[in-house]
């Protein structure tokens, strides 16, 4: 894992990346997306465990995404690249943080890919580095791509072609390949090449054989799915990165090409003795909770993509299709109960991603009463269906929400996927409940 070799394909990964993120930053300042997702909302839902972070008014934000911007264009020369990342690290976390309505797949991976760069000398004029610095960054892409791959070996995608059959016919109209998309043997197709697309590239990278042959096909199957869906850089992040896996000589060509040659000698006796330790240590921890933390949804009982509890940072894209409508309840003490307005403090956005999942229901509910100093009982109806399933309760709706904080728990005020219970059925009960507790 010492053994030195070339540092080529690292800085072509530092210097596109610092590019990648210098262009998504300015673009997300140009789609007014600071004050859409950080500066106008009137609540935010920072992640569990940094609610303590301040949230940034005007000044703030400015500072943020300067520091993003300096950031970006610090990491594109030598002698200031780890203090770049650094800065662009901080301020794009900070941001990422904030809401976990805009939470992003890609979002996380950048953050990964920005602390990595702070730990890992990338310098052009560093001709060599020990091979576990550039495996760390190899093995971080393998494991999106495996963790995605595994994520798609289930009934709904395998089986049913879900949420790929609910969404390919919707872009029948594009030119040339619209039509086609409308079949249903079309869907499965997807699915099914999506699933083996994302377990054989690990290995087709790692292969110097297979992956001249395979990056071609990475590169459409990311335009792609960048054409036909929402997913904003992430294609691009996942073409520009995975040069990483290339061969030495075809990153010191490139360089050379664009009038950037790479330093090539290199003082090797002395680096042989130059010592890794804190950093390999730093590198294996990070390494080693990368693979085990996508696991913990393995502790959680029922459908993972209804309850969603160990969802995030495993690296599950595009796997399901949830729509919802949450009604929030307020019962002051009095015994007689009033619907809280979400449209008046909440975004069109943030009501949509609230209404199907469980954490934000609770952190929405917690805020309700927090607003009357907490002596409220805030109860929620919430009626969701999952990758065209019908419509059907989410959460338990006589349970308080507002009463516990988000925790590692089961969450057990989630009521299992295909209840029983149908929305004649649930006017009912709720009649009957009411009677008895005098609401």
């Amino acid at each position: 894992m010492t053994r030195l070799v070339s540092s080529a394909s690292l800085v072509t990964l530092r210097r596109l990346f610092a590019l990648l993120t210098l262009c998504s930053t300015i673009r997300f300042i140009a789609y007014g997306w600071v004050e859409t997702q950080i500066l106008q909302p009137n609540w935010l839902f920072p992640f569990d465990g940094f609610e303590w972070l301040p949230r940034p008014n005007t000044e703030g934000a400015i500072l943020l995404f300067t520091g993003m911007i300096l950031g970006s264009c610090l990491m594109l020369f030598d002698k200031v690249v780890r203090l770049g990342a650094f800065i662009f690290f901080c301020c794009f976390t900070y941001v990422e943080l904030l809401d976990k309505c805009n939470y992003l797949n890609h979002y996380y991976f950048v953050s990964l890919v920005a602390f990595l760069l702070i730990l890992v000398p990338t310098r052009s004029d560093r001709p060599v580095v020990p091979l576990f610095m550039k495996l760390v960054f190899q093995g971080l892409l393998a494991l999106v791509y495996f963790f995605a791959g595994l994520a798609k070996l289930q009934s709904d995608w395998l089986i049913e072609a879900l949420p790929l059959s609910i969404w390919l016919p919707q872009h029948s109209s594009l030119p040339i390949i619209g039509p086609l998309l409308a079949e249903r043997w079309v869907a499965y197709a997807f699915s099914w090449g999506g699933a083996a697309f994302d377990l054989i590239a690990p290995f087709a990278l790692f292969s110097h054989k297979i992956r001249p042959w395979f990056y071609p096909i990475l590169v459409v199957f990311h335009v792609l799915t960048w054409v036909l869906f929402p997913i904003g850089i992430f294609p691009w992040v996942m073409i520009l990165s995975t040069t990483v896996f290339f061969r030495d000589v075809w990153h010191v060509s490139l360089w050379e090409r664009l009038g950037l040659p790479l330093t090539k000698t290199a003082d090797f006796d002395a680096m042989s003795h130059s010592r890794f330790g804190w950093q390999f240590a730093a590198m294996t921890v990070f390494f080693i909770f990368q693979v085990i933390f996508p696991w913990r949804y393995l502790a959680y009982p029922g459908n993972l993509f209804w309850h969603e509890t160990g969802y995030r940072f495993g690296w599950r894209v595009m796997l399901m299709e949830k729509a919802g409508m949450a009604t929030f309840f307020v019962n002051e003490g009095s015994g007689v109960e009033q619907i809280f307005e979400l449209d008046e403090v909440l975004t069109p956005y943030q009501i949509k991603m609230t209404a199907t999942q469980p954490d934000l229901l609770r952190q929405v509910a917690r805020r309700i009463a927090a607003e009357n100093e907490g002596e409220e009982r805030v109860r929620a109806e919430v009626w969701v269906s999952m990758n065209g399933r019908r419509s059907q309760l989410f959460v338990d709706p006589f349970e308080d929400l507002s009463a516990s904080i988000n925790s590692w728990a089961p969450r057990h005020y989630v009521l299992p996927l295909d209840s029983v219970i149908r929305p004649a059925e649930w006017n009912r009960i709720r009649e009957h409940v009411r009677n008895e507790r005098g609401w």
